[in-house]
Protein backbone atom coordinates (compact mmCIF):
# COMPACT_ATOMS: atom_id res chain seq x y z
CA UNK A 1 0.00 0.00 0.00
CA UNK A 2 1.33 3.58 -0.59
CA UNK A 3 0.90 6.77 0.99
CA UNK A 4 0.31 9.96 -0.23
CA UNK A 5 1.72 13.27 -0.04
CA UNK A 6 -0.18 16.32 -1.07
CA UNK A 7 1.52 19.81 -1.63
CA UNK A 8 -0.41 22.91 -1.92
CA UNK A 9 0.95 26.13 -3.51
CA UNK A 10 0.18 29.07 -4.94
CA UNK A 11 0.61 29.60 -8.91
CA UNK A 12 0.97 32.96 -8.54
CA UNK A 13 4.13 32.68 -6.10
CA UNK A 14 5.66 30.43 -8.74
CA UNK A 15 5.71 32.91 -11.54
CA UNK A 16 8.50 35.49 -12.27
CA UNK A 17 8.05 39.07 -11.26
CA UNK A 18 6.26 40.82 -13.56
CA UNK A 19 5.85 37.89 -16.08
CA UNK A 20 2.56 36.14 -16.92
CA UNK A 21 0.80 33.64 -14.45
CA UNK A 22 0.55 30.54 -15.00
CA UNK A 23 -2.90 28.31 -14.84
CA UNK A 24 -3.68 24.54 -14.59
CA UNK A 25 -6.23 23.57 -17.07
CA UNK A 26 -9.53 24.73 -14.94
CA UNK A 27 -7.97 27.93 -14.50
CA UNK A 28 -7.68 28.17 -10.60
CA UNK A 29 -4.94 29.51 -8.47
CA UNK A 30 -3.75 26.74 -6.62
CA UNK A 31 -2.60 23.37 -7.67
CA UNK A 32 -2.16 19.71 -6.47
CA UNK A 33 1.11 17.88 -7.21
CA UNK A 34 0.52 14.00 -5.79
CA UNK A 35 3.28 12.03 -4.92
CA UNK A 36 3.65 8.17 -4.01
CA UNK A 37 5.71 6.41 -1.70
CA UNK A 38 8.56 6.45 -3.82
CA UNK A 39 8.56 10.35 -4.57
CA UNK A 40 7.45 9.97 -8.52
CA UNK A 41 5.14 13.15 -9.34
CA UNK A 42 1.89 12.29 -10.84
CA UNK A 43 1.52 16.01 -12.39
CA UNK A 44 0.75 15.29 -16.68
CA UNK A 45 -1.40 13.10 -17.75
CA UNK A 46 -1.42 11.33 -21.61
CA UNK A 47 -5.52 10.83 -22.03
CA UNK A 48 -6.00 7.91 -25.37
CA UNK A 49 -9.12 7.42 -26.59
CA UNK A 50 -10.30 6.95 -29.94
CA UNK A 51 -14.16 8.61 -29.43
CA UNK A 52 -13.03 11.95 -28.77
CA UNK A 53 -16.23 13.08 -26.46
CA UNK A 54 -14.96 10.43 -23.99
CA UNK A 55 -11.09 11.63 -24.29
CA UNK A 56 -12.59 15.04 -23.42
CA UNK A 57 -14.81 14.00 -20.40
CA UNK A 58 -10.96 12.31 -19.34
CA UNK A 59 -9.54 15.95 -20.01
CA UNK A 60 -12.10 17.25 -17.71
CA UNK A 61 -12.41 14.98 -14.88
CA UNK A 62 -8.35 14.75 -14.87
CA UNK A 63 -7.99 18.65 -15.35
CA UNK A 64 -10.65 19.05 -12.22
CA UNK A 65 -8.52 16.71 -10.14
CA UNK A 66 -5.01 19.44 -10.46
CA UNK A 67 -3.54 17.47 -13.56
CA UNK A 68 -2.51 18.78 -16.66
CA UNK A 69 -4.00 16.52 -19.66
CA UNK A 70 -2.95 16.13 -22.85
CA UNK A 71 -5.04 13.95 -25.29
CA UNK A 72 -4.34 11.98 -27.90
CA UNK A 73 -7.15 10.25 -30.21
CA UNK A 74 -4.43 7.08 -31.51
CA UNK A 75 -2.02 4.97 -30.09
CA UNK A 76 0.26 6.13 -32.68
CA UNK A 77 -0.26 10.18 -31.65
CA UNK A 78 0.44 8.66 -28.05
CA UNK A 79 3.38 7.51 -28.92
CA UNK A 80 4.16 10.85 -31.10
CA UNK A 81 3.51 12.77 -27.66
CA UNK A 82 5.93 10.44 -25.18
CA UNK A 83 8.61 11.57 -28.08
CA UNK A 84 8.17 14.79 -27.76
CA UNK A 85 7.17 15.75 -24.23
CA UNK A 86 9.10 14.15 -21.50
CA UNK A 87 6.70 15.40 -18.66
CA UNK A 88 4.44 12.79 -18.78
CA UNK A 89 4.05 11.01 -15.96
CA UNK A 90 1.40 8.38 -16.31
CA UNK A 91 -1.17 7.71 -19.51
CA UNK A 92 -4.92 6.74 -18.94
CA UNK A 93 -5.99 4.61 -22.21
CA UNK A 94 -8.91 3.08 -23.55
CA UNK A 95 -8.06 -0.28 -24.88
CA UNK A 96 -10.11 -0.77 -27.61
CA UNK A 97 -8.91 1.15 -30.51
CA UNK A 98 -8.50 0.78 -34.66
CA UNK A 99 -5.38 0.17 -35.63
CA UNK A 100 -2.78 -0.12 -31.72
CA UNK A 101 -4.73 -0.98 -29.05
CA UNK A 102 -4.34 0.26 -25.43
CA UNK A 103 -2.86 -3.22 -24.63
CA UNK A 104 -0.03 -2.81 -27.53
CA UNK A 105 0.52 0.63 -26.73
CA UNK A 106 0.56 -0.42 -23.14
CA UNK A 107 3.69 -2.80 -23.74
CA UNK A 108 5.24 -0.25 -26.21
CA UNK A 109 5.28 2.07 -23.26
CA UNK A 110 6.43 -0.40 -20.54
CA UNK A 111 9.68 -0.85 -22.63
CA UNK A 112 10.21 2.73 -24.42
CA UNK A 113 9.25 4.92 -20.86
CA UNK A 114 9.55 2.78 -17.88
CA UNK A 115 8.76 5.37 -15.61
CA UNK A 116 5.47 6.75 -17.30
CA UNK A 117 2.55 4.77 -15.17
CA UNK A 118 -0.20 3.26 -17.55
CA UNK A 119 -4.37 2.85 -16.61
CA UNK A 120 -6.40 1.30 -19.12
CA UNK A 121 -10.25 1.57 -19.28
CA UNK A 122 -12.27 0.08 -21.37
CA UNK A 123 -16.60 -0.56 -21.68
CA UNK A 124 -15.75 -4.02 -23.22
CA UNK A 125 -12.52 -6.42 -22.83
CA UNK A 126 -12.33 -9.26 -24.64
CA UNK A 127 -11.74 -11.77 -21.98
CA UNK A 128 -8.54 -13.20 -24.96
CA UNK A 129 -6.92 -10.01 -24.59
CA UNK A 130 -6.34 -10.14 -21.16
CA UNK A 131 -5.48 -13.39 -20.34
CA UNK A 132 -3.06 -15.05 -20.75
CA UNK A 133 -0.53 -12.16 -20.79
CA UNK A 134 3.12 -11.68 -19.07
CA UNK A 135 2.52 -7.95 -18.79
CA UNK A 136 -0.50 -7.22 -16.24
CA UNK A 137 -1.55 -3.46 -16.49
CA UNK A 138 -3.93 -1.00 -13.60
CA UNK A 139 -7.53 -1.35 -15.26
CA UNK A 140 -10.72 0.95 -14.45
CA UNK A 141 -13.85 -0.53 -15.63
CA UNK A 142 -16.22 2.29 -17.98
CA UNK A 143 -18.15 3.90 -16.94
CA UNK A 144 -15.11 4.47 -14.03
CA UNK A 145 -15.82 7.06 -12.04
CA UNK A 146 -12.77 9.54 -11.39
CA UNK A 147 -12.00 9.05 -7.85
CA UNK A 148 -11.11 5.29 -8.68
CA UNK A 149 -9.02 6.50 -11.43
CA UNK A 150 -7.25 9.11 -9.38
CA UNK A 151 -6.47 6.01 -7.00
CA UNK A 152 -5.31 4.08 -9.96
CA UNK A 153 -3.18 6.63 -11.31
CA UNK A 154 -1.78 7.66 -7.43
CA UNK A 155 -0.92 3.72 -6.78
Amino acid sequence: MHRMSTIRWRLSQLAPLGGPRQHGPDQEESAQVETDIAGRLLRKVLVVDDEEDLAILAEALLSSEGLHVVVANSAVAALEILAQDKDIDAIFSDVMMPGMTGLQLADTVREMYPRVKIVLTSGYTLPALLANRQAHYLFAPKPYRIETVMRLLRS
